[in-house]
């Protein structure tokens, strides 16, 4: 998982959609070359939407990881990973959480804001971390602050991060593995026009982006 995390730069985050929605983004992400993909699950009909994404990736064959994002405790860890999750999400780090995604041998990507809240989470076995909310603790000049003493530390800031020539420069100069973008990707008024063509758009300036700036 770390190694799809470095290559694509990028995790698109999705969140309060349809399942036609849904497969839109997914199939359009395949198609396009997007590997890996977060659900935020935020709304009452989160878990179905979900396992619908599932039985569609399933029935055509994606090539496609789902991670599932905004996983608040243990029991929706281990819900979202029965129903099929690649990858378990938080936005803090919670040690009941880490303990069921490694003993189930699932990827787990806690959230933090402090140093100590990052190396914690390393200490229970998180590979990346993922940084949040990353614009408003910080932004670019704390992530050089923390890795500067912590050069090894693999972090995702989330929150803030834009399709930006200078924001996103900024971000993998400060040698992060990869930057979560969400609204800033996908706003409430392309979702409510989507469609495949638009979604593959989307997702083919996201890889051109991403991959023109991070150098």
């Amino acid at each position: 998982m770390y190694e799809i995390l470095k290559k694509q730069g990028v995790l698109p985050l999705i969140t309060k959609i349809d399942i036609k929605t849904a497969e839109i983004i997914m199939k359009s992400a395949s198609e396009t070359g997007i590997k890996i993909i977060e659900y935020a699950a935020r709304s009452t009909s989160a878990k179905e939407v979900f396992s619908q994404m599932v039985a569609y990736k399933k029935e055509h064959n994606l090539d496609l990881k789902l991670c599932v994002g905004s996983i608040l405790n243990s029991d929706d860890a281990q819900l979202y990973h029965n129903l099929g999750a690649d990858c378990i999400i938080c936005p803090h780090t919670d040690p009941e959480i880490g303990e069921y995604c490694i003993k189930n041998n699932i990827y787990w990507i806690p959230g933090a804001a402090t140093l100590n809240e990052v190396l914690y989470a390393n200490k229970l076995g998180a590979e990346i971390v993922k940084l949040f909310p990353a614009d408003k603790i910080g932004g670019v000049d704390y992530v050089k602050a923390i890795k500067a003493p912590f050069p090894n530390l693999k972090l995702m800031p989330t929150g803030g991060v834009t399709l930006e020539e200078n924001n996103l420069k900024a971000w993998f100069k400060a040698g992060v593995v990869c930057v979560g973008i969400g609204s800033n990707l996908f706003s409430k008024e392309t979702l409510a026009q989507i469609t495949f063509e638009k979604s593959c758009a989307v997702f083919e300036n996201l890889i051109a982006v991403v991959e023109k700036y991070r150098k």
